[in-house]
C-alpha cells in the first residue's frame, strides 16, 4: 500500500449493505414522488411552457437529494455498519426527506421566483405572513433534523472507533464531519430564528447561503489540521536517520 493511499479511510463497506441498498432505493423513489408532484403531461404550448419553469426548481431539489444521498452512501462506505442504531438513524433519515420532499420543491420554486423576479412560477400562494412564516420555519427544521441525523451517524460511528479499528486519522476525518454538520445545524437554528421572530423573512431562506462559505472555511481549516497530522503521523512511523 502507498504511503498516499494510508492516509484515506479504508472502506469497510465496499459491498452495499442492505440498509445502504434499502436507503438508495428510498431516496430514487423520492425523486420520483418529486417528478409525478409536477402536475400532469402538457396539453398543448402554453402548459408546455410553464413546465419548462419548473425544470430549475427540480433540479436543485434533485441536486439535495443526490448530495443527502451520497453523504449516507459515504458514511455506509467507510463504516459498513448495519446493526440497530444504524437501522434506526438510516430509517429517521428516509422518514425525513419523504416528508420535506414536497416542502423541498417549494422553496426551490420560491427561491427561483425571488431571483427571477417571478418569470419562473410557484405552486402556492399564502395569504398571510404568518403562513410564510410556518413554511420557513418548517423547512428549516427539517434541514437542522437532517444534520442532526448525519451528526449522529459520525457520532455512533465515532463511539464504535475501537471495534472498527479507526486509524487516528480516520477519527479525525470522523470528526471533521461532525463539525461540519454542527455548522450546518447552526445555520438551520439561525433560519428557524429569523422565521419565527425576524420581520424580514425572506432571509430565513437566504441564511442557507452561508453554508457554501461556511463549509469551504471549514474544509480549509480542517484539511490544514489534517495535513499536520499526517506529518506527525509519517514522523511517528519513520524512524530517525540519526537513530541506531
Amino acid at each position: 500500500m502507498s504511503q498516499s493511499a494510508s492516509y484515506q479511510f479504508v472502506m469497510r463497506g465496499e459491498s452495499m449493505t442492505r440498509i445502504e441498498t434499502f436507503v438508495a432505493a428510498s431516496f430514487a423513489f423520492a425523486i420520483t414522488m418529486m417528478v409525478i408532484s409536477l402536475g400532469t403531461i402538457p396539453d398543448n404550448m402554453q402548459e408546455f411552457i410553464l413546465a419548462t419553469k419548473q425544470i430549475p426548481a427540480f433540479c436543485a431539489s434533485c441536486a439535495l437529494i443526490i448530495w443527502i444521498w451520497n453523504t449516507h452512501a459515504k458514511w455506509s462506505r467507510r463504516f459498513g455498519l448495519e446493526d440497530g442504531p444504524t437501522i434506526f438513524l438510516s430509517s429517521a433519515l428516509i422518514i425525513l426527506v419523504l416528508i420535506y420532499i414536497y416542502p423541498l420543491r417549494l422553496m426551490m420554486q420560491g427561491l427561483f421566483y425571488t431571483v427571477s423576479g417571478g418569470y419562473f412560477p410557484v405552486s402556492i400562494s399564502f395569504s398571510s405572513g404568518e403562513e410564510v412564516r410556518f413554511m420557513f420555519a418548517f423547512y428549516s427544521l427539517g434541514f437542522l433534523l437532517l444534520c442532526l441525523n448525519f451528526i449522529a451517524l459520525y457520532c455512533y460511528a465515532l463511539k464504535q472507533r475501537h471495534s472498527l479499528n479507526l486509524s487516528p486519522l480516520e477519527v479525525f476525518d470522523s470528526q471533521s464531519e461532525v463539525i461540519t454538520w454542527l455548522g450546518a445545524a447552526s445555520v438551520s437554528a439561525v433560519s428557524i430564528a429569523i422565521s419565527l421572530f425576524s420581520v424580514h423573512i425572506d432571509w430565513s431562506g437566504f441564511v442557507f447561503f452561508a453554508l457554501f462559505p461556511m463549509m469551504t472555511g471549514l474544509g480549509f481549516y480542517r484539511g490544514n489540521l489534517r495535513k499536520n497530522l499526517i506529518v506527525k503521523l509519517t514522523q511517528e512511523v519513520v524512524p530517525s536517520p540519526n537513530s541506531d
